[in-house]
């Protein structure tokens, strides 16, 4: 016998939603975590487009009670760190760091992503010392000082609002010709007289010997521009969790995984949901509303072994 009947990979919003539905089916499920539950979902300081919270609520507080409903409901956690899946006729084994192995005959895979470096010189030199992925984490760094942000979609717009309260100033730097963000954040970027955005730009090269003192900003047509800035946060697009993954599956170039309306790869019997799947639109409700979608098909899977 399975130690579980569904073994989910990731305790974000779409695994601790795809843990609700089959606790509330009352099957035996865990939700293995190898950070923190909730994921970079606990470092935004206000979501305001999730729906239910009209004057928008922090990422902790939504974590914290879609753990608690999770939970509540019977589904196990276990903070676990996965490294290799082994797909058998019958069931599905998991391998973790710690020397453990769990079984079950459905896996869901949650993992969701991680921030992409921008790959110019002088960024890995300088991790730690004035590049950062986390306004609200590492926000203070720039204090009374100059900030830049590389990126103009909603992360990269709510984090620079956010560091425009901090900073004395703000340079949004995107490569694109026009901001990809939603319209509300773009408005309230362009209103702000603390914050400067530089579209048809990208940064070439992170400046600086212990420490970010400035940025070297091509423009389209080429021109070079050195800018002091005392950090920069980076939010360039994000890559999946799943180097674990790569012998299992054909993933995409950013590390995702293929899946059809169900969830379902091409993998009988393992599924993926939220940001770590192929079109995932990078949203919380959205990963939120894959992992309810998981979990039902997971139960549909159950009862057909049954």
């Amino acid at each position: 016998m399975s130690d579980f009947d569904v073994i989910i990979i990731g305790g974000g919003p779409a695994g601790l939603t795809a843990g609700l539905f089959l606790a509330r089916a009352r099957r035996r499920v865990v939700i293995l975590e190898k950070e923190s539950f909730g994921g970079p979902v606990l470092n935004c300081d206000k979501i305001e487009d999730y729906p239910g919270f009209g004057q928008g609520v922090s990422g902790a507080q939504l974590v914290g009670e879609m753990l608690e409903q999770a939970t509540g409901a019977g589904a196990e956690i276990e903070s676990k760190e996965v490294t290799e899946i082994e797909n058998f006729s019958s069931t599905r084994s998991v391998s973790c760091t710690d020397g453990s192995t769990i079984t079950a005959p459905i896996v869901i895979l949650t993992g969701g992503t991680h921030h992409r470096d921008l790959g110019v010189p002088g960024e890995q030199k300088l991790k730690g010392s004035g590049i950062f992925h986390c306004a609200y984490c590492e926000g203070g760094e720039v204090l009374g000082k100059i900030a830049a942000v590389c990126g103009g979609g909603d992360a990269a717009l709510t984090g620079a609002l956010y560091l425009s309260t901090l900073a004395n100033h703000v340079y949004v730097i995107d490569s694109a010709h026009s901001l990809s963000a939603t319209a509300i954040l773009q408005e309230r970027v362009r209103a702000n007289p603390n914050i400067t955005v530089l579209n048809d730009a990208k940064v070439a090269a992170v400046v600086g010997d212990s420490r970010v003192t400035g940025i070297e900003v091509v423009k389209s047509g080429g021109a070079k521009d050195l800018i002091a800035v005392d950090g920069v946060l980076v939010h360039a697009g994000t890559e999946a969790n799943t180097d674990y993954l790569a012998s299992l599956f054909d993933l995409d170039d950013d590390g995702r995984i293929k899946v059809n309306q169900r969830m379902e790869t091409d993998i009988p019997f393992i599924l993926a949901a939220g940001d770590i799947r192929v079109g995932a639109p990078g949203r919380i409700v959205a990963a939120a509303g894959d992992g309810a979608i998981a979990g039902t098909t997971a139960e549909d899977l159950l009862k057909q072994l049954e």
